[in-house]
């Protein structure tokens, strides 16, 4: 049986897809909103589906350095 530490973790990184995914349709909807309130479609579609995948993409890498801070504490003690 894992440890409840493990388990944590394991719940963490398996929001992460949750969080990306999230992030990507997020700004898809209000790029498909803004593009059709001001008639400039498909240019905020794009912009907003590139600021929802950066944000994604941030959230990533945010999870994985402090994965990885928490694995070289953890070495430590």
């Amino acid at each position: 049986m894992p440890k409840p530490r493990h388990f944590y973790d394991l719940l963490k990184y398996s929001s992460l897809g949750l969080e990306m995914g999230a992030a990507v349709i997020i700004g898809l909807l209000l790029g498909i909103f803004l593009d059709r309130k001001f008639d400039t479609s498909p240019w905020l579609t794009l912009l907003f589906l590139g600021l929802g995948f950066a944000a994604g993409v941030r959230a990533l890498i945010r999870a994985v350095r402090d994965g990885a801070f928490e694995e070289e504490t953890d070495d430590h003690f």
